[in-house]
């Protein structure tokens, strides 16, 4: 065996021999934790917890804090003189019964929506740099194709030469190849960038991650039979559900709240006075009460209108994650169809290619019938390459949709 035909055999082991369950191609665990903690998404959302929980203190306060007002003058009488006098009160509103109550449960919803809200960005951090991190993979990986697309037309480019030498060629057979060779650098150059700019993507969103400069491939995906249990847990760990249960929750607080506030709250004081320099004094008992009127009953009305809407974005988005559920799964499964296929297809071109290239070294096979088989190579294992990763990438996301990778509830 030539040792063009030993490195392809070699290469397409490395690719196809790895067991399905492996991952060993995924950034360390610890890594992937620095990176979605850092992430701008999580921590803003981290800050907006943190705004909720004030939110809720506030609510479980009340509205309403200790009011002191007063006056002081001098009060001057034709005849008699001059007086000076003061006048001092001190109010507060108080919320009627039931009110701090249903305050209370505004804000704990409002914790519990924000809080779901920041595990549902770091899913989505977690989707993201998966899809950064195995497009960097897939791009490493159609670079090594193409290079060795490169070598091998360089070996075929060798051999043409010799032949040519030997007057058992053509001229126009050496620059068939040449030409060949040129397009397949191109090919390859191209291929190099797009390995640089996925890299450059996935750093610029995730600067923490330490990249190695030698990744592993994409290992072959897990079989579908382990991913069936998984469905069901999408919609089970689903913090995007949870966040819209809680915010339809609080909406319907909210709206209970305004049905409660048609009965307005009292505020109650004390006020003391003296007037005529003490002559006469006095201390009482003060009380206001609004009186409601179509202001709020509007308002009850607007408040209840909002919370069906909200329930409503609950089902929406509840049908929206069962969708996503069942999609992921198909998806995964007509990836890894679709993958296993094309390892078929691998398999057999690998096996013509390598009789083709010793049959052109002999000078059994015809250069024209060698390009086009290398050209079919090219994109045999291009094919394999792209349905692993699709297959691969699809799987993942099943995953982190179940929440089973990179997101521990």
């Amino acid at each position: 065996m030539n040792p063009l035909t030993l490195l392809s055999a070699v290469l397409v082991t490395s690719m196809m021999a790895l067991p399905a369950a492996a991952q060993d191609y995924l950034p360390p665990a610890a890594m992937v934790e620095e990176a979605l903690s850092s992430h701008p998404d999580v921590r803003g959302w981290t800050s907006r917890l943190a705004s909720a929980e004030g939110e809720a203190r506030r609510l479980s306060i009340g509205p309403y804090e200790w009011t002191l007002n007063g006056s002081g003058l001098q009060r001057s009488v034709s005849g008699i003189g001059d007086f000076n006098e003061f006048d001092l009160g001190l109010s507060r509103g108080f919320r009627l019964p039931g009110k701090s109550e249903i305050d209370r449960r505004i804000g704990e919803h409002g914790i519990d929506a924000a809080r779901n809200a920041a595990e549902d960005a770091r899913h989505q951090a977690a989707l993201q740099l998966m899809d950064g991190w195995m497009a960097w993979l897939r791009a490493i990986e159609a670079s090594s194709i193409s290079e060795g697309q490169v070598v091998a037309y360089e070996a075929e480019l060798t051999a043409t030469e010799k032949r040519l030498a030997a007057d058992d060629a053509a001229e126009i057979e050496v620059e068939l190849v040449r030409a060949a060779l040129a397009e397949a650098r191109t090919t390859a150059s191209r291929a190099t960038g797009e390995v640089t700019r996925a890299r450059a993507s996935l750093q610029a969103w995730f600067p923490e991650l330490a990249l190695p400069a030698m990744p592993p491939a994409i290992s072959e995906p897990e079989g579908t039979e382990a991913l069936t249990a998984l469905r069901e847990r999408v919609v089970t760990n689903s913090h995007e559900i949870g966040y819209v249960d809680a915010q339809a929750r609080r909406a319907e607080a909210v709206a209970e709240r305004a049905r409660a506030d048609r009965a307005p709250d009292p505020q109650i004081g004390l006020r003391a006075f003296s007037e005529r320099d003490g002559e006469e004094t006095g201390l009482g008992f003060t009380f206001s009460i609004p009186i409601g009127g179509g202001a709020r009953e509007a308002a009850a009305a607007e408040q209840s209108a909002l919370a069906s809407a909200a329930r409503q974005s609950s089902v929406r988005v509840r049908r929206a994650i069962l969708e996503v559920a069942e999609t992921d799964f198909i998806q995964a499964q007509s990836e890894f169809a679709a993958w296993r296929s094309a390892k078929d297809a691998l398999a057999d071109s690998t096996r013509v290619i390598d009789r083709m290239r010793a049959g052109f070294e002999l000078g059994a096979t015809s250069l024209q019938d060698l390009l086009v088989a290398e050209r079919r190579h090219l994109g045999v294992q291009l094919m394999e390459a792209d349905s692993r990763t699709r297959a691969s990438t699809a799987a993942l996301k099943l995953r982190i949709d179940a929440h089973e990778l990179w997101l521990a509830d």
